[in-house]
């Protein structure tokens, strides 16, 4: 028997069929997590969602089997609020030891069938994955840090230069903009090396993800529009999942230092 039974506005609809989330459903802060909920990939309803179900459903937006592993087990560690160190800790479990503050699991978060499970408002968890300076959302001590916030959203797309395409330039610009934004707006903004490099990380899978190689990694307006304003993945619009090589790990942080190096030039022109 299914841990998630479909109900009647549910029970018709095939995985991939894009349905906006009811009044009932959960949705979290991340909009391609939502995106996988709304085209049926994990739980609809975004309740008891399996590390299996989201690791399986990130195969949809192209992603390498490492890198589903890293973000999914990370996710799934019961979180802590002051979880062991030293060196016994490490030995026993390097892996927890490493991501720990990642975890989003209250402790002993099963579903009715006994399996490690999450919701996906839990993925608010701030500090964990969820950070300041977020591209759609506003900052934990502004009072809200879950809900896309359609300025934010409008800010991004505005920023391609040409109206059409967001550059890795201008990706690095929105990343600028939304920083100094958030230092305004926020006193009790967060924000060190950890929640830079979460940012930029998040920016850089979007290129690998919806990006086009043979033009630099240019990510069409229309696509983010569809993901950001609607949580859709962008079929519609032409996208299509990268089928001759996933997103890896590796790739994946490569990209992400990349744009930090454009970020720090733009700064420097900007300063001098």
């Amino acid at each position: 028997m299914s841990p998630h039974p479909p109900d009647e506005s549910t029970s018709l609809l095939r995985k991939g069929i894009y349905r906006p989330p009811s009044t009932t459903d959960v949705r979290g802060p991340c909009p391609i997590v939502n995106t996988l909920a709304n085209h049926g990939y994990i739980p609809r309803d975004g309740r008891n969602v399996r590390a299996a179900e989201l690791k399986a459903a990130m195969t949809e937006l192209g992603v390498g089997l490492t890198l589903r592993q890293v973000l999914t087990s990370a996710a799934y560690l019961e979180h802590r609020d002051h979880p062991p160190r030293g060196i016994w800790a490490f030995i026993r479990n390097p892996f927890a030891y490493i991501f720990q503050t990642f975890a989003l699991r209250a402790k002993g978060q099963i579903d009715s069938h006994g399996v490690a499970c999450l919701n996906l408002d839990e993925l608010d968890r701030h500090g964990a994955i969820e950070h300041d300076v977020s591209m759609s959302r506003r900052d934990f001590a502004q009072g809200d840090n879950h809900s896309k916030q359609e300025d934010l959203v409008e800010d991004m797309l505005a920023s391609a230069r040409d109206g059409q395409d967001l550059t890795v330039d201008d990706w690095a610009r929105f990343r600028i903009q939304r920083i100094e934004q958030q230092k305004r707006d926020n006193a009790k903004l967060e924000f060190g090396t950890p929640q830079n490099m979460m940012g930029l990380a998040e920016a850089a899978f979007i290129q690998k993800t919806f990006g086009d190689r043979s033009r630099g990694w240019k990510v069409p307006v229309a696509y983010m529009a569809a993901i950001f304003g609607e949580e859709r993945l962008p079929i519609e619009e032409g996208w299509r999942k990268r089928s001759w090589w996933p997103v890896g790990f590796l790739e994946l942080m490569s990209q992400a230092l990349v744009l930090k190096k454009v970020v720090g030039s733009i700064d420097s022109k900007a300063s001098s």
